[in-house]
């Protein structure tokens, strides 16, 4: 049967930009600056494709910029996604002209996404006879699989660590679909449209989620099987959802629905496999300075002599020179007594080594707790030799191996480099062992050096800063994962005395030793307590929320006289259209914008506009909080959350599985999630928070002197904004205008403009725009300040914390008016924030040694901000209350005094 092969290229480019081959910390460039990393590894994808599967026919699959069909009929489909950076829309002319020279014709038509006409495309090949590989990782495409005509093929990153190994290749039928996931292909819409797509943002039904989709589906055959059957269904929330949700639900199926007649004809001639245009692959990979690429189309073929060799014992094994600064790497695999003493040996005589887990069944976001054991542990020496002890097929047991390695790993005597310590103490927690000695983390230096990238991974940090390429095959007669452990483990020992010394000409070192480094075993602890929640109240909470929604639900409909679908934005436009309710603004596909800025606006008048509003935010608050925190719960009652230190530009810790960063503060159903997080029985939670900290920086950091006189004398900072800016005389007006002065004062600290403060103040543009002027006029200093940083950003490309954190601006003399200008805005409030957040850490590393010092039991468990919160002992709250204020407002040394406002409750709500 011939084949034809259908490229989901965007799909495949995406990957490829975001996590290219795991590698580089910066973007490949070539010498005039051009990103060519995307192109690279796309090219590297399409030739291992045309070489390993020798397709008959081929085409590469793309979207264009047009709006769909699905825009048309819902507006927020896709809303969610980010424009496309600026250094991926500049590649993809190359990758166009890569296809080209490989002669692989392209085909996109606007109006249609790149699925639509692959699934068009594969229908009509299986029409002819022919087999249709969908060549894609995206879900949605398996619905189109049906044997023997069309399959799907996977192309696996085998540097993500994932729960369950997953070969370089999947080969998807119909059976693959069904083990994936529990149904046939042509059932996975009916999945789709009731748990919906979060990537795509198609709603699905509220409350439903995967697993519960999955079983309806089973139930009933289909999701519009569910829904006729609602009343039957004895889970509440499920058969709530289906009777309440049934436009949303139908409009979902509709969205994960590939549509397979896109007006577009098959011509199988024109797609007929061919031979690469010499010629302009040479020119092209000359132009992008692929270095082999370029000698390949130069020439006679030379990839035979880049193919690694391995040794015949299946123990040792040799990789051939990978550059001239990797002469001889040399990896063993240990799984006996003997061989471990022997690694330990060498280990004992080498001043520093790297250890590295394979915890390749670890979920990588996931916190300390409860981490799954490791398959094995690789070590480096830094000379280019790595082991990798097999726990799992260690000749004495795991047992055995863990006794001998226990006392290097633990001891303080030996020096060791990690890649994310947090993580492989996390996975070594489980064994019994807990590292020391690590003097080097090699993740968090990366971060230090450019900490606007979204990921480090190892191999890309050894090509970049050494030179050093990751082997692309395994040798023979090993293990994927084991000979990457080993490989990993190498490449971090040499990293770090690279990476020392980089942070060290950076003026990054003290940092780097002071406040990042202690702060890991900080952050451990944190996870590995946890925090307590009354799941119970949440559940209670969820139904409360769902009779709110459905009270909005009938007075919304009632307004509007009939039903329509509240999540959609086209339905919820053609009714302001109905009522005569004029928005004023349009989307770019041309529908009414029902936008949140828009809503608000039309609340003053509408009362259906507010209804709106509500709904959507309760809403959220159900699907994000109310109904996931419970399902969080570990074994001890507990959820134990991830703290990133490797995520925000700025410095700030980020929090995930799940979120308490965006628990809303002032609202009162927010407040009602806080109140879920309670202590243990006989304890109680204190709450320490910093008053003011980024008004507080941007007092000392741009000196002003009015700003600096109020916080010295201890006045309150709104309140005179409110006198100096917006002219408030008496009491009275004081207190209008003092809202009005703080929304002013935090927005100026973001470099907000005149549109973004109307918006928040609800005043019109020009109005924004004087009190701007007014404010700039009170506080000179403010303007000064806001006047040279981005100048200086353009001059350094970085700007600094007071502590030196950096932060790299490449887009800050962009062409682009809109990206150069939040360039700018990020460099204004990059020393506020990265102080914040450097201040923050300090006083963290600080109250853990003094609770520690003082003996007492009260302890971390969480950072939310500029917040701290703890939980202890009812007898010990008045001690530690003082010992957390003094070590906190103590964490720097300003012009103008920390201060920090500590609560106690039996809640977070009340500790607050």
């Amino acid at each position: 049967m011939k084949r034809v092969f259908l490229i989901d290229s965007m799909s495949h480019i995406f990957r490829a930009f975001f996590a290219p081959m795991g590698m580089r910390q910066e973007p490949m460039r070539n010498s005039k600056g051009q990103v060519t990393q995307a192109v690279f590894v796309f090219t590297n994808m399409l030739r291992k494709l045309l070489n390993d599967e020798k397709p008959d026919y081929v085409a590469a699959v793309f979207d264009t910029a047009a709006p769909t069909f699905r825009h048309d009929s819902f507006d927020a489909y896709k809303a969610n996604r980010e424009a496309m950076p600026d250094d991926l829309a500049s590649q993809l002319p190359f990758i166009v002209r890569v296809c080209e020279a490989f002669n692989i014709p392209i085909l996109k038509m606007d109006g249609f996404e790149a699925d639509d006409i692959i699934g068009t495309l594969a229908n009509e090949c299986a029409a002819k006879g022919m087999q249709a590989v969908i060549v894609s990782n995206d879900k949605d495409l398996c619905q189109l699989v049906r044997d023997p005509y069309v399959v799907a093929m996977r192309q696996n990153s085998q540097n993500l660590k994932r729960k369950v190994p997953v070969p370089p290749i999947e080969w998807c039928d119909e059976a693959w679909v069904k083990n994936k996931f529990g149904l046939p292909p042509d059932k996975i819409v009916d999945l789709l449209g009731l748990m919906g797509d979060a990537v795509d943002n198609i709603p699905g039904a509220p409350g439903i989620g995967e697993k519960g989709a999955l079983k309806l589906v089973l139930e009933y055959g289909s999701a519009l099987g569910a829904m006729e059957n609602a009343e039957k269904i004895t889970h509440k929330t499920y058969r709530e959802s289906l009777q309440n949700n049934q436009d949303i639900i139908r409009q979902s199926l509709e969205l994960a629905t590939v549509h397979t007649s896109v007006p577009i004809s098959l011509d199988i001639e024109a797609l007929k496999a061919q031979k690469p245009n010499r010629d302009l692959a040479y020119e092209l990979f000359r132009e992008l300075e692929f270095k082999t690429l370029t000698n390949e189309f130069s020439g006679p073929d030379t990839a035979s002599r880049i193919k690694a060799a391995t040794s015949s014992d299946g123990g040792l094994f040799d990789t051939q020179p990978r550059n001239s600064s990797d002469v001889s790497s040399k990896y063993l695999v240990v799984n006996s007594s003997s061989l471990l003493d022997e690694m330990i040996g060498r280990l004992i005589e080498t001043p520093q080594w790297s250890f590295h887990v394979n915890d390749s069944n670890a979920n990588e976001k996931a916190s300390c707790f409860e981490k799954p054991a490791p398959h094995g542990i690789g070590f480096g020496l830094g000379n280019g030799e790595a082991f990798y002890v097999d726990l799992d097929g260690f000749a004495g047991g795991r047992i055995e191996a863990l006794r001998q390695l226990n006392y290097i790993l633990t001891s303080e005597n030996y020096i060791k480099s990690v890649y994310d310590e947090k993580r492989n103490f996390g996975s070594l927690l489980g064994l019994g062992i807990r590292p020391a000695g690590v003097k080097d983390d090699v993740l968090i230096a990366a971060y230090l050096l450019e900490s606007t990238r979204t990921s480090y991974p190892i191999p890309f940090l050894a090509q970049i800063y050494s030179d050093i390429d990751a082997q692309h095959t395994v040798p023979e007669g090993f293990d994927e994962a084991a000979f990457r452990t080993a490989e990993n483990a190498d490449f971090v020992a040499r990293l770090a005395p690279i990476l020392s010394e980089r942070l060290r000409e950076n003026s990054l070192e003290t940092l780097y030793k002071d406040v990042e480094l202690p702060l890991i075993p900080i952050l451990i602890d944190i996870e590995l307590t946890g925090m307590k929640i009354d799941g119970e109240s949440l559940t209670i909470f969820s139904e409360f929320i769902s009779k709110e929604l459905e009270s909005l639900r009938e007075k919304i409909t009632t307004i509007a006289g009939r039903e329509f679908n509240i999540g959609s934005p086209k339905q919820v436009g053609e009714i302001f259209s109905e009522l005569n309710i004029e928005t004023g603004r349009k989307t770019a596909t041309g529908q009414i914008s029902t936008s949140h800025d828009v809503l608000v606006e039309l609340a003053e008048t509408y009362e259906i506009a507010q209804h709106i509003i509500d709904y959507r935010e309760l809403d959220k608050l159900r699907a994000t909080y109310a109904d996931a925190l419970p399902k969080m719960i570990a074994s001890d009652g507990r959820i134990h959350g991830c703290l990133n230190q490797t995520v925000a530009a700025t410095g700030r810790l980020s929090s995930t599985e799940p979120n308490l960063q965006n628990i809303p503060v002032r609202t009162e159903l927010g407040q009602r999630i806080r109140k879920a997080f309670i202590p243990e029985a006989g304890n109680k939670l204190i709450s320490a928070d910093y008053s003011q900290l980024e008004l507080r920086i941007l007092a000392h950091i741009t000196r002003d002197p009015r700003m600096l006189e109020a916080y010295k004398n201890n006045e309150d900072i709104h309140s005179q904004t409110a006198r100096l800016v917006f002219g408030a005389k008496d009491e009275k007006e004081l207190k209008e205008k003092r809202r009005l002065a703080k929304i002013v004062n935090f927005g100026i600290a973001y470099a907000v403009e005149a549109f973004g403060l109307s918006q928040r103040v609800g005043i019109s543009r020009s109005e924004a725009k004087q009190v701007i002027a007014d404010y700039f006029e009170t506080y000179k200093g403010i303007r000064e300040y806001m006047d040279r940083t981005p100048l200086e950003a353009r001059e350094k490309g970085y700007i600094t914390s007071l502590f030196g954190r950096r932060r790299h601006f490449p887009s800050i003399n962009d062409r682009n008016f809109a990206v150069r200008s939040r360039a700018e805005r990020e460099a204004i409030n990059m020393p506020i924030q990265g102080t914040a957040s450097d201040i923050v850490k300090i006083a963290m590393i600080r109250v853990a040694a003094a609770l520690k010092a003082e003996k007492l039991a009260t302890k971390m468990i969480m950072q939310v901000h500029d917040e701290l919160l703890f939980e202890g002992p009812a007898s010990e709250v008045d001690a530690a209350k003082v010992l957390i204020k003094r070590e906190m407002e103590s964490a720097a040394t300003l012009d103008v005094p920390l201060v920090v406002e500590i609560g106690v409750g039996d809640d977070w709500m009340s500790a607050k």
